[in-house]
C-alpha cells in the first residue's frame, strides 16, 4: 500500500531536483565532494510558513508576554523507490537545486530524517544568492 501510495504522490507533485554533495571542513567554505557525484532525483519540495517560540532568560514579570519568531519551513520527500536509486545518499551541508523552478533555487540540508519506511526528508534552508 505504501508503495502505490508514494509511487501516486509522486506522479503528480514530484518534482527533478540536483543534489550536490559537498565536504566542510571549520573556517573554509564548502567544496564539491570528490568522492559522491552530484545526483539528480525527484521529489516534493515543500515550503510554508512556520512559528517559533523563542526562550531566554525572563526575571519575575518582566517577560509578561511571549515573543514569536515566523519563518519558513522548506522540505524535500524523497520516497524510498528514488532514494533506493542514489549513489550516495544526502548528508547535513550537502547542497539540493530545484531544477525546474524560475531562477534555479539552491537549498542547503541541515538535516537528513530518515522515515521507518525507507523515505528521506530533507530539512532545508535557503543558500545565500551572493556571488
Amino acid at each position: 500500500l505504501d508503495e502505490t501510495l508514494s509511487a501516486a504522490v509522486s506522479s503528480a507533485f514530484a518534482e527533478p531536483a540536483l543534489l550536490h554533495p559537498r565536504m566542510s571542513t571549520q573556517y573554509a567554505e564548502r567544496s564539491a565532494d570528490p568522492d559522491r557525484p552530484e545526483t539528480m532525483t525527484y521529489g516534493i519540495f515543500s515550503a510554508g510558513p512556520a512559528q517559533e517560540d523563542l526562550r531566554g532568560q525572563a526575571r519575575g514579570g518582566s517577560m509578561s508576554g511571549t515573543t514569536k519568531l515566523a519563518s519558513t519551513a522548506a522540505e524535500f520527500w524523497i520516497a524510498k523507490a528514488q532514494a533506493e536509486e542514489l549513489t550516495a545518499l544526502p548528508a547535513k551541508g550537502d547542497a539540493i537545486t530545484l531544477i525546474d523552478r524560475a531562477g534555479r533555487p539552491v537549498y542547503a540540508i541541515s538535516a537528513v530524517h530518515h522515515t521507518g519506511m525507507g523515505d528521506l526528508n530533507l530539512i532545508l534552508v535557503r543558500e545565500d544568492e551572493t556571488p
